[in-house]
C-alpha cells in the first residue's frame, strides 16, 4: 500500500510540474522591463526586489521567502522569473545549462533603481564607532578590485579554480577582540556553506551561542570583504548564520556587531540600524527557464 501511495505521489508531482510548464510564458526575448507585462516575475521576501517586481504592470508572482523556493517555483513552472542581483545569475546560471538571466539596465532597460536600493553595506547598530572605522578600510579597496573579487567568488561558487584572490590581507598575530558578522550563509556568491571541505577562503561558522559548527565554513563575496575588514582594524573574524528576518534584530540586540550579507541600506533598515558606504553595487536581473 505504502509503495502504491508513494507512485502515485510521484504521479501526482509530475503531473502538476507538467501543468506548470504548460502555462510558463517564455521571457528569454525581453529586451526591457515593458516586454514583461503581464507575466510572472517573483521577488524575494522583505527585499527591494520585492518592492521592484510591482514596477512589471500586470506582474501575478508572489513573494517566496528564500531563493530556494523561487527556484523550485521557476523549474515547475509556476513562475516564470525571478529577480535577483547579477552576480547571483553569474554564479547559478554556469552550473545549470536550463537557467538563463535578462542583461537588464538599471535605470535604462531593467528596473528603476536608487544606488542604495541596487547597492550593499554593512549594518551595525546605531551610534556604533564601527561605521567609521569600517568605512575608512572600505575606502582602500579600488572599485576594480571588488568587481574581480565578485568574479572570482562567482566562480568558486560554480565550481571553478581559483588560484588567489584579488583582495587579501594578513591576520592579526595577536587580535585586539572579535568582530561577530551576521548573513544567511545561503546567497551565492555574497555569501554560502561550505560542508566539510571549506573552498578558497573560507572560515568557520558559528551558532549563536558562540560554538563552532563543525563541518560548517562561509565563503562568498560577503566573507571576504568582512575578512579584509577584520583583519585591517586588527580583529579576529567569527561569521554567524542567521535567517534574513533575523539579522537586523540580531544587530540591534548586540547578538552581533555587523551584517554583511548582501544588505541593500533602504530607508526602511536606514530607521533601525546604520549603515557604511556600500561595499558593491550592480544591476538586478531576471532569471528564468530556458524552453
Amino acid at each position: 500500500m505504502k509503495k502504491v501511495l508513494a507512485l502515485l505521489l510521484v504521479l501526482l508531482t509530475v503531473a502538476l510540474a507538467a501543468c506548470g510548464n504548460s502555462t510558463s510564458t517564455d521571457i528569454s526575448g525581453a529586451k526591457s522591463i515593458a516586454d514583461l507585462k503581464n507575466t510572472k516575475i517573483a521577488a524575494q521576501t522583505g527585499t527591494f526586489h520585492a518592492e521592484a517586481m510591482k514596477q512589471i504592470e500586470g506582474n501575478t508572482a508572489k513573494t517566496y521567502p528564500e531563493f530556494a523556493d523561487m527556484l523550485t517555483a521557476l523549474k515547475s513552472g509556476a513562475i516564470d522569473g525571478y529577480i535577483a542581483e547579477e552576480p547571483t545569475a553569474l554564479a547559478l546560471c554556469p552550473n545549470d545549462d536550463t537557467l538563463d538571466y535578462l542583461r537588464l539596465v538599471n535605470n535604462d532597460t531593467g528596473f528603476t533603481a536608487t544606488d542604495k536600493q541596487t547597492g550593499v553595506a554593512i549594518g551595525i547598530k546605531k551610534g556604533s564607532d564601527l561605521k567609521d572605522r569600517i568605512n575608512a578600510v572600505l575606502a582602500e579597496i579600488p572599485a576594480e578590485t571588488r568587481y574581480a573579487l565578485m568574479l572570482q567568488m562567482a566562480d568558486i561558487s560554480a565550481g571553478k579554480t581559483v588560484e588567489s584572490l584579488a583582495l587579501s590581507s594578513e591576520a592579526p598575530a595577536e587580535p585586539t577582540g572579535t568582530l561577530k558578522i551576521a548573513m544567511e550563509c545561503a546567497y551565492e556568491p555574497f555569501n554560502w556553506t561550505d560542508l566539510n571541505t571549506p573552498s578558497l577562503g573560507a572560515v568557520q561558522i558559528y551558532d549563536v551561542n558562540g560554538n563552532a559548527k563543525e563541518g560548517q565554513y562561509a565563503n562568498g563575496y560577503d566573507v571576504q570583504i568582512a575578512q579584509y575588514v577584520a583583519n585591517k582594524l586588527g580583529l579576529k573574524l567569527e561569521v554567524y548564520a542567521i535567517e534574513w528576518e533575523s539579522l537586523v534584530p540580531a544587530v540591534q540586540f548586540g547578538t552581533v556587531d555587523a551584517i554583511v550579507a548582501g544588505m541593500s541600506p533602504t530607508p526602511e533598515r536606514e530607521a533601525e540600524i546604520d549603515f557604511t558606504e556600500m561595499y558593491y553595487s550592480s544591476n538586478l536581473v531576471i532569471i528564468y527557464k530556458k524552453k
